[in-house]
C-alpha cells in the first residue's frame, strides 16, 4: 500500500511549516505509525531537529524536488504510512512538486496581517493543481482576538480552516532544541493537546481521501 503523503506547505518563511511537519510526524509515530519526514528545505530545520533526536523515528530525509518520486517509492516498499513533506519557503517549484503529489495539502499559516495577505500566493498555486488546501494556524496567541479575525479573512479566501491551531508556546520552541516535540516535552501540557488535536482532524481528512479515491475508483470498474 502506498503511504499517505501529507505537504505543509507556504510560500512565506517562518510561518511554523517544520514545527507543524515534526510535531504531527512524532504524534503519528506515538500512535504506531512508520513515518518518514521529507525535508526539502535547504535550510534543512526539520534535518537538524532530527540530528539532535535520540528517539530512531521519525526518519528525517532530506532531498530535492527531483528526488520525491523515488523517495516514495523507497518507502512504499519499506511499508511506511505517512510521508510528511517540510517545504522551503519563497520557491514555487519546490512548493508545487510536493503539492501534487500530496494527498493532504496543510497551509501553516500565522494569524497576522502579513502572513494573511502572503497566503493568498499559495493558495492559487495549490488551486492552479485542483489541490484543496486546509489552513492550520500557527503561533496563535493564547488571548485576543487576532484567530478568529484570521478564520475570517481565510474564509473569505474559500479555504477551510482546521479547528485549534498551534499557539504560541514555550514547549513548541524548548521541544526542538534537543530534538523532541511538544507532546515530549511537556506531555500534558497545552502544546501537547493542540498536537492531539490536529493529528486527530489530519487522520480524518486523510480517510475522506481514501474513501473518495476508492469511490472514484469503483464507478470506473
Amino acid at each position: 500500500m502506498s503511504p499517505a503523503v501529507i505537504a505543509v506547505v507556504n510560500q512565506k518563511g517562518g510561518s511554523g511549516k517544520t514545527t507543524t511537519v515534526i510535531n504531527l510526524g512524532v504524534a503519528a509515530t506515538q500512535d504506531g505509525k512508520t513515518v518518514v519526514i521529507v525535508d526539502l528545505d535547504p535550510q534543512a530545520s526539520a534535518t537538524a531537529w532530527r540530528k539532535a533526536r535520540a528517539a530512531k523515528s521519525p526518519l528525517v530525509q532530506p532531498t530535492h524536488p527531483a528526488g520525491l518520486a523515488d523517495l516514495l517509492k523507497v518507502a512504499e516498499g519499506q511499508g511506511v504510512d505517512w510521508v510528511i513533506i517540510d517545504t522551503a519557503a519563497q520557491t514555487d517549484s519546490n512548493a508545487a512538486q510536493a503539492v501534487e503529489i500530496a494527498d493532504l495539502v496543510l497551509i501553516a499559516c500565522r494569524p497576522s496581517v502579513m502572513d494573511l495577505r502572503a497566503v493568498a500566493n499559495t493558495i492559487r498555486l495549490c488551486r492552479l493543481r485542483d489541490t484543496i488546501p486546509r489552513v492550520v494556524l500557527t503561533q496563535v496567541e493564547p488571548q485576543g482576538t487576532l484567530q478568529d479575525e484570521a478564520r475570517t479573512s481565510l474564509t473569505q479566501l474559500g479555504v477551510e480552516v482546521l479547528p485549534g491551531g498551534l499557539g504560541r508556546r514555550a514547549a513548541f520552541h524548548h521541544s526542538i532544541i534537543d530534538g523532541r516535540s511538544a507532546a515530549e516535552y511537556e506531555p500534558s501540557g497545552k502544546a501537547a493537546q493542540e498536537v492531539r488535536a490536529l493529528y486527530d482532524a489530519v487522520c480524518q481528512l486523510l480517510d475522506e481521501a481514501s474513501t473518495n479515491e476508492r469511490s472514484k475508483v469503483s464507478a470506473r470498474a
